[in-house]
């Protein structure tokens, strides 16, 4: 296990994504861990012998799935993650570094500038939207982190998730995201009606 270092070879291990192994109850602690400090995603912690930081992100989709969630972690999950991406739609984000909470003036704008910090260190500090790492360069489309996309994570699992037939409509996304607060939602049964966790209903098929 990549946090707890359990190495008891009859304890079940996940194995994520990217490659790395995790007990599911491990999982679910630090995914919880995660949520409580304001994130709504989530990403692997593991740290190389040399130092090195895996990072990749992990989908709800797959937490979910891998942590083995009892039906009400899975509706807090859902609750947190759901209040925790509103927060950000209200344009506010925590600051990488002193995790105060910033706001971002213009919804258009990547680049967010912490009042905190720059007051205290006296240079104003900025850092990325999308990814929460200190901006790089002058730039304001590209903060020069490499890993960084440049856009919300959920946009490339909606554009990448399979198709499926729902109540005989062919070619349906087999992933949504609600309209009211933007969590994506997975469809599982055969009904089309869906319902979030933040109240918003809508159909699956046409998303009215």
């Amino acid at each position: 296990d990549m946090i707890s270092w359990e190495d008891d070879p009859n304890t079940p291990r996940a194995k994520m994504s990217c490659g790395h192994a995790i007990t599911p109850e491990t999982l679910t602690t630090y995914c919880e861990s995660l949520l409580s400090a304001g994130k709504y995603i989530f990403k692997c912690p593991y740290i190389s012998p040399t130092g090195g930081y895996c990072g990749k992100e992990w989908t709800y989709l797959e937490v979910r799935r891998l942590a083995v969630l009892t039906p009400d972690e899975k509706k807090q999950f859902e609750t947190k993650i759901s209040d925790n991406y509103l927060r950000k739609g209200m344009g506010i984000q925590e600051c990488p570094k002193c995790h105060s909470l910033c706001e971002r003036i213009n919804k258009k704008h990547k680049r967010v500038v912490c009042p905190l910090c720059s007051a205290s260190d006296g240079v104003e500090f900025h850092f990325c939207w999308h990814c929460l790492h200190q901006w790089v360069g002058g730039g304001i489309e590209k903060c020069g982190t490499t890993s960084c996309s440049g856009e919300d994570p959920r946009l490339k699992i909606l554009r990448d998730c399979k198709k499926k037939t729902i109540v005989g409509v062919h070619g349906c996304p087999a992933v949504r995201a609600c309209l009211k607060c933007g969590m994506l939602i997975e469809h599982e049964k055969a009904c089309k009606h869906m319902a979030c966790v933040c109240g918003q209903k809508f159909c699956f098929i046409c998303l009215k």
